[in-house]
């Protein structure tokens, strides 16, 4: 059949045979791509999952962790159904840091549903944004990352399974779990799958310690499905640094010897919210040097309590609350306009901005998009470690507290030792805390 003729022919079917067309060619690319795949030994599943347990995928970068559990779900959904009175069988959640990276890494992206079975289309309805089969079958996508995102989770519906992607780089990973799995009823097996490079929280440590919770490991020297260049890239990133275990290796990290920080410490002066403030700045420390893709803007949010509150020891005294990490790789106009967003959301008194390093231009930027902010820079003439003892101090004192969960800025905290190049979010974190609890009437000045 020539090209002419197959035009003629599908010029004359109508709307109903070209989609009964299109479902039968996307089934046959499905099954042809199904085919092909050669899963890690990390990748294949284990062969039983009890009733709500987990099969948690914990490995290091390019291991192929989103790529395993989507693979997963579209077998789930081809295999027997979970209840036969639903359509298709299945209901299942798909829950990511937040919905749009559930849409990009877990639907559309190069490693998710689609590119295991391209018959997955993503639809967006008054009740959500769903991933759906041809069958019927669904698995509704949410994020972890507000508190908006929390209550949609805990009306969430019942599923009979759940994937967690990246679950250690969930804000709200605690609630996360919590709530979907009182929804995880579906069925005689409900039960999650879960895959991310491990981050030291405490609810990942937790779900490693647990009998219903299999774990699988890769590694990305391991991982030869990777381009050889990336793969060197990655390992040149980390090996031979303290955080190689973690990235390259997939290993949890507890606490560190020698860091100001430990995951004890953040998790017993913890707070689920913030109270009344008497001020607010956002922080802001510049990346180390603007070539270096790897480094970070650090944006940090913290604010002093009205409230005069005991201490460990005793003492009274206004607390202090680290409230939002907006930091992240970025050009500096992006950083100013993120800056300057989360400075009127959080009714802040002021953007603090380090100038040391390269980053004279951030008050110039601020100025020019928004006058009405108030900046001011601060100039540190002191070590890092001299700056960031009396940080970590008040929080040993219970003093100063995390509000709910910030993992990317906690990452930092305890795995940072003093002698280290210090990461971005932990410098912007001593900045903000510095002006607002140990710096003289507010005056940074009186300590750089």
């Amino acid at each position: 059949m020539t090209v002419t003729d197959l035009d003629a022919r599908l010029a004359g079917m109508g709307t109903e045979e070209l989609a009964l067309l299109e479902e039968e060619l996307r089934a046959r690319l499905w099954a042809k791509r199904w085919g092909k795949w050669k899963p890690y030994p990390w990748q294949v599943p284990p062969e039983h999952i009890e009733t709500l347990g987990w099969w948690l995928q914990l490995g290091g970068r390019g291991t192929g962790k989103t790529d395993g559990c989507a693979r997963y779900m579209v077998a789930h959904v081809n295999g027997p159904p979970c209840d036969p009175r639903l359509r298709g069988g299945h209901r299942m959640a798909i829950i990511a840091p937040t919905q749009g990276d559930a849409v990009e890494a877990c639907v559309n992206g190069p490693s998710g549903l689609k590119a295991h079975d391209p018959r997955v289309a993503l639809r967006t309805t008054a009740g959500g944004t769903f991933a759906r089969w041809p069958s019927g079958a669904e698995a509704k996508l949410f994020g972890a990352h507000s508190p908006d995102d929390v209550e949609r989770l805990r009306a969430g519906g019942n599923r009979c399974l759940v994937w967690m992607e990246e679950a250690a780089a969930m804000r709200r990973l605690g609630a996360a779990i919590t709530h979907s799995e009182m929804g995880l009823r579906i069925g005689p097996n409900p039960h999650y799958i879960a895959s991310t490079t491990p981050k030291p929280r405490t609810e990942l440590i937790e779900l490693t310690q647990r009998a219903d919770v299999t774990v699988t490991r890769g590694r990305t020297r391991d991982a030869i499905h990777l381009p050889a260049e990336q793969r060197r890239k990655l390992i040149a990133k980390y090996a031979g640094t303290r955080m190689e275990k973690q990235e390259l290796d997939g290993l949890l990290l507890t606490d560190i010897e020698g860091a100001l920080w430990n995951r004890g410490l953040l998790d017993q002066t913890r707070v689920g919210a913030a109270p009344p403030l008497a001020r607010v700045v956002v922080a802001m420390d510049p990346a180390a040097t603007s070539g270096d893709e790897s480094d970070e803007m650090g944006i940090v949010v913290a604010g002093l309590g009205q409230q005069y509150l005991p201490d460990r020891i005793g003492t009274v005294r206004q607390h202090g609350y680290v409230l939002d990490d907006r930091s992240g790789r970025m050009p500096p106009v992006v950083a100013a306009r993120r800056a300057i967003a989360a400075y009127h959301e959080h009714q802040a008194d002021a953007i603090v901005a380090e100038v040391n390093n390269g980053g004279e231009w951030i008050s110039t930027t601020i100025r020019m998009i928004d006058p009405s902010v108030n900046v001011r820079t601060v100039h540190a003439s002191r070590g890092k470690l001299t700056r960031a003892e009396p940080v970590s101090a008040v929080f040993e004192q219970q003093a100063a507290h995390v509000v709910a969960s910030l993992p990317d800025l906690e990452e930092q905290l305890v795995t940072w030792v003093p002698g280290d190049d210090s990461p971005d979010r932990l410098d912007a974190l001593v900045w903000a805390l510095t002006d607002l609890m140990l710096a003289p009437a507010g005056n940074l000045a009186a300590v750089a």
